[in-house]
């Protein structure tokens, strides 16, 4: 059964980390030293055994947001608690966690070949979407991507107001690619590239991890009010 990941279990696993995660070629999460295993989601789950190798969790709580960690668990440390809390209990929220340990690198499936159909049926109907990924940058910061560059600009400022380090657009991990996940929307979305000391920092403390969240989430609201207003971000209307 999956168990929730120790300080002292995250620390033995950055190194691992740090081998195989090396940015997003482009529109990804994480450009990674070796291709992915699977090629798709169906490739994953015809290959390994859902509820021990992985799991996923669904929340389609008809909200016009929808929150994505699709490198959860064991693959990308910290990424899905992060989410869950980003989406509290209103947004959409979709969890795919790897249960592999040291091996579930194998799990990663790049943003723009994940396609898992449950994924998909709460991404589409959305205006907007946000994933949080780790990449391996030097410090503690967020490179903040995804197709809606107005969007992320206001979710870049809040983290900013915040406390944290954010830069947008991500120039290294643009995230811009339509067939990456988080832009499915009709609005498109926000791709979060957190680096692994600051993930390391969010997963230890708490305050920081409801912060962080809270930040984002405020950030949403307010675009979401100019959907509403007929201030259309990404669009200049």
């Amino acid at each position: 059964m999956p168990v929730r990941l120790n300080n002292k279990y995250l620390a033995s696993l950055l190194p691992l980390l740090l081998a195989v995660l090396s940015g997003c070629g482009g529109n990804s999460s994480a450009r990674r030293l070796k291709p992915d295993v699977y090629p798709n989601y169906a490739a994953l789950s015809a290959a390994n055994v859902e509820g021990r190798d992985y799991s996923r969790e669904v929340y389609d709580r008809k909200s016009p947001v929808t929150i994505f960690a699709i490198h959860g668990g064991d693959i990308e440390p910290v990424t899905s608690r992060l989410a869950r809390a980003v989406a509290g209990s209103d947004f959409n929220l979709y969890l795919f966690n790897g249960w592999l340990g040291a091996d579930s690198g194998k799990l990663h499936v790049t943003a723009t070949h994940f396609d898992d159909p449950a994924a998909i049926a709460i991404s589409t109907p959305a205006l907007l979407a946000v994933s949080i990924h780790a990449q391996v940058d030097r410090g503690e910061w967020v490179c903040v991507g995804g197709s809606n560059a107005e969007a992320g600009r206001e979710v870049a400022a809040g983290l900013v107001s915040a406390g944290f380090e954010a830069d947008a657009p991500c120039g290294r991990l643009p995230g811009t690619n339509a067939k990456n996940i988080v832009n499915r929307p009709e609005k498109g979305g926000v791709q979060l590239e957190i680096t692994l000391k600051l993930l390391e920092r969010l997963g230890s403390s708490p305050a920081d991890k409801r912060k962080f969240a809270d930040s984002v989430r405020n950030s949403i609201f307010s675009v979401l009010k100019n959907l509403k207003s007929g201030q259309v971000p990404g669009t200049g209307q």
